[in-house]
C-alpha cells in the first residue's frame, strides 16, 4: 500500500471530522465559557494591569484578557499532541481506527492534526467571548467599552509591547524558546502514543518531563551552566531539532504498534 495518498487521506479526514464533531463542539463551548468569564472578570471587576507610559500610570483591563488568551494558545500548541486520542472512547473506537482503509502514516497524521483543528476553534471562541464582554460592558454602562481584539491590534501601548517582545526574541539565543517548545511538543506526541490513557496523557507526560528535568539537574548540577555558556547556539538548535525528530519518529513507531487490548502503555 502507498503510505500516503491525498485522495485517501481526504476521505479519512472527512470521516474523522464527522465522527469527532461532538468533541470539537464541546471544546468550543468549554473555551467560550472560560474565556467569557475571564474577560468579564477583568473588564468589570478586575484591577487590570498597571502600565507606565509618557501619560503616567494607567490601568489596562484588557491586557490580562490578552495574556490569558495567549497562554491558552501556547499551552494548546505545547501539549496539543497529547489530545490525539481524546475524542476516542474505549476499545470500539480503537478497533474502528485499526480497520480504516488507510495507511498508518495517514492515520497518524490525522490523529496528530487534532490539535491543529483546535486552533481555529479557539480563535472562534476568543472572538465570541470578546463580543460578549463588549455587549455586557455596554449594557451595564461601562465607560468606553472596546473589543480586546482592536485593543491588541491598534492600541499604542500594545503595539509598543509587541515590538519590544519581538526585539527580545530576536536577540542571540532568543530562538531557544521556540526550539524548546517544539521539543516539548514532540515529547507530548510521544507520550500520547506511549500511554494508553486518552484523558491523562498530558498529565503522565508532564510528570515524566518533570522527573527527567530533576534527574538532569541532579546528575549535572552546576556544570550545566558552563556547558550551556560554552556551546554555540547553532549546535543547540541542531541538538533540539534532532531530539524533536527522534521523538516524532518514536511516536509514529509506537502508534503503529497500538493494540486494541492493553493496560497502561503501548509497548
Amino acid at each position: 500500500m502507498i503510505q500516503f495518498s491525498f485522495n485517501r487521506f481526504g476521505k479519512m479526514a472527512r470521516w474523522s471530522l464527522v465522527n469527532d464533531k461532538s468533541y470539537y463542539v464541546r471544546t468550543f463551548l468549554q473555551m467560550l465559557v472560560v474565556l467569557t468569564l475571564v474577560f468579564l472578570f477583568f473588564t468589570m471587576e478586575g484591577n487590570g494591569t498597571i502600565i507606565h507610559d509618557e501619560k503616567g500610570y494607567t490601568r489596562d483591563h484588557y491586557m490580562p484578557c490578552l495574556f490569558v488568551t495567549l497562554y491558552v494558545f501556547i499551552i494548546t500548541f505545547v501539549i496539543g499532541p497529547s489530545l490525539m486520542f481524546y475524542s476516542m472512547r474505549g476499545k470500539h473506537d480503537r478497533q474502528t481506527q485499526l480497520m480504516l482503509p488507510a495507511s498508518n502514516l495517514e492515520k497518524y497524521l490525522m490523529r496528530y492534526s487534532t490539535w491543529i483543528l483546535l486552533v481555529p476553534i479557539l480563535l472562534l471562541a476568543f472572538f465570541a467571548a470578546d463580543l460578549i464582554q463588549y455587549v455586557v460592558n455596554w449594557l451595564v454602562g461601562r465607560d468606553y467599552p472596546t473589543f480586546a481584539t482592536t485593543h491588541f491590534l491598534f492600541d499604542e501601548r500594545m503595539v509598543g509591547w509587541r515590538t519590544r517582545t519581538l526585539e527580545d526574541l530576536s536577540r542571540d539565543g532568543g530562538f531557544n524558546h521556540y526550539f524548546t517548545a517544539m521539543w516539548l511538543h514532540s515529547v507530548y506526541a510521544l507520550g500520547a502514543t506511549f500511554f494508553r490513557s486518552r484523558k491523562f496523557n498530558a498529565l503522565f507526560t508532564t510528570i515524566v518531563i518533570i522527573m527527567g528535568l530533576m534527574g538532569f539537574i541532579w546528575l549535572f548540577g552546576g556544570g550545566s551552566k558552563q556547558v550551556a555558556a560554552s556551546s554555540s547556539y547553532t549546535v543547540d538548535y541542531v541538538i533540539w531539532s534532532a531530539l524533536t525528530v527522534l521523538n516524532f519518529w518514536l511516536s509514529y513507531k509506537l502508534f503503529c504498534r497500538t493494540q486494541v487490548i492493553g493496560k497502561y502503555v503501548n509497548v
